[in-house]
């Protein structure tokens, strides 16, 4: 066994740690500064969470509803193997943790999928094509915005997609296969990769049988899970709830750049070659979701919906970079071309979305007197009783949705009466998908059935009147302790 180089213990270790601790410490810093939104961390928070306390598929966010099965919306069959985690760990930052740890994953993993590719073309030169391959992954706009929008089961699976691809190179295909159906069960999107996978099969790595198992398995899977099973649990209307979004000549001019942009993000490296080519097809049955749907974040960058894509354009660039070093007239370039032409690349990818990189996220991090001081106000009322209703704003949800009777703040709900029920508003912070809460807080102030308790320059508290005391207003100095809620206070 040759000792290992530097380069090797770079690419293997110290840029992947760097990056995860980035990931990492910055996933868990856009928690602490109330960045997350109630539609994404709120809701798989809330979910993870009531599975874990044996309430089941129960997603209290979606509607002002005690009873509303998360199964009418998505087929996350990866849940139940998550939620004893947030029997152990109950925090508002339980979530992020994992999300932090699947780009870990991933960090460390993509130069293993660069190394098998280049060994099963006969090649151990590969370490200076993973380090390149890896950076430019740290900035590709995509993957990093499945980061900013934490977090999704399919982003979390991430990892698992990166190691079928690895596991079809080591021709280890039983592990190729589980790891696929793992993808599988994250969701009825992430179960379309798993025809990726399987064409990945069948065209690179030459197992036919697996492929074809693989793809049967994902249009299977796929079919019973829009046509059935989600169905199922839609009360009324008993079709799958995004049917109305498919709209594939909406918009065409845009998915065709969208599709563009994959490519130029990733330097063109896709059209390197026919095997390369063909690893960016194995990515088409999954984008071909966001290219048929009306939705403009499924085909756009900055939102999760390109996590699991990415995973097959880092696929095809490292096939494409393998093609390209292997030509003669590459090997006859200045020396110091390729490396410049390199660098040139990943600074003009990494450009496109500076915001987004975890790195820069981490060394631009500030400790800002506002957000210091709504951590302390929210932290006041880390223990509300079970029995009290919590509505709140998007901007504030997350950190209070680790509780059955959890419930988004509407404009249509803030007119209606409250009983054991508290309301949080963080005005200045995202309220998505309002984009102004001053209506809500007139008709919260005019509501008779509620009280202001606690208004600071971050944070109004609203009680209905059987938890907070006597009638009228009654607005604590910071400093003093909120209302006592009684342990028997009665449910919605």
């Amino acid at each position: 066994m040759r000792k290992a180089s530097a380069l090797t213990i770079a690419v293997h270790g110290i840029i992947p740690l760097l990056l995860s601790l980035c990931a990492v410490i910055g996933a868990l810093h856009r928690v602490y500064i109330f960045a997350p939104n109630d539609w994404d961390y709120g809701i798989f928070s809330n979910l993870l969470w009531n599975f874990a306390h044996g309430n089941g598929w129960l997603m209290s966010l979606y509607t002002g509803l005690p009873q509303v099965n998360f199964l009418a919306d998505h087929l996350a069959l990866l849940v139940p193997f998550l939620s004893p985690i947030f029997a152990l760990f109950s925090s508002p930052y339980t979530l992020s943790v994992l999300h932090g740890l699947a780009f870990s994953a991933t960090y460390f993993l993509a130069p293993l999928l660069v190394r098998e590719i280049w060994r099963t073309a006969g090649r151990r030169d590969y370490e200076r094509a993973a380090m390149f391959l890896l950076l430019v992954l740290a900035v590709f706009k995509g993957f990093n915005g499945a980061w900013r929008f934490q977090a999704h089961m399919t982003t979390l699976v991430m990892p698992v997609t990166l190691m079928a691809l690895i596991a079809l190179h080591r021709q280890k295909l039983l592990w190729a296969v589980c790891c696929a159906v793992i993808v599988a069960l994250a969701q009825e999107r992430a179960s379309v990769a798993v025809f990726g996978i399987g064409l990945y099969a069948m065209g690179i790595t030459r197992n036919i049988r697996a492929g074809v198992l693989l793809c049967l398995f994902s249009t299977l899977y796929f079919i019973l899970a829009v046509k059935l099973v989600i169905p199922s649990f839609q009360p009324g209307s008993g079709s799958y709830i995004y049917s109305g979004s498919i709209r594939p000549f909406v918009d065409l001019p845009a998915k065709v750049w969208f599709l563009a942009l994959f490519v130029l993000y990733w330097l063109l490296l896709p059209l390197c070659g026919k095997k390369a080519a063909f690893v960016a097809c194995c990515a088409l049955p999954v984008l071909g979701l966001g290219l048929v749907s009306n939705r403009e974040s499924m085909y756009r960058f900055g939102h999760h919906y390109q996590d699991l894509p990415t995973v097959f354009f880092l696929a095809s660039a490292a096939h494409g970079l393998l093609w390209l070093t292997g030509r003669a007239w590459f090997a006859r370039l200045p020396k110091y071309a390729p490396a410049a032409a390199a660098a040139a690349g990943i600074v003009a990818s990494a450009s496109t979305g500076l915001l987004h990189i975890p790195p820069l996220v981490v060394l631009t991090m500030e400790r800002s007197p506002a957000v210091v001081r709504l951590n302390r106000d929210m932290a006041r009322y880390a223990d509300i009783p079970a029995e009290i209703s919590v509505f709140a704003t998007s901007g504030v949800g997350p950190r209070l949705a680790l509780r059955e009777r959890r419930y988004f703040i509407t404009p249509e709900r803030a007119k209606l009466p409250f009983t054991s029920s508290m309301v949080f508003v963080a005005p200045q912070l995202s309220t998505f998908p309002y984009d102004d809460v001053s209506p809500i807080l007139r008709d919260l102030d005019a509501n008779p059935s509620l009280r202001l308790t606690e208004k600071t320059d971050q944070l109004l508290v609203y009680s209905s009147h059987d938890i907070s005391g006597a009638s009228g207003r009654t607005i604590p100095a910071p400093d003093q302790e909120p209302p006592q809620l009684p342990k028997n206070a009665r449910t919605p």
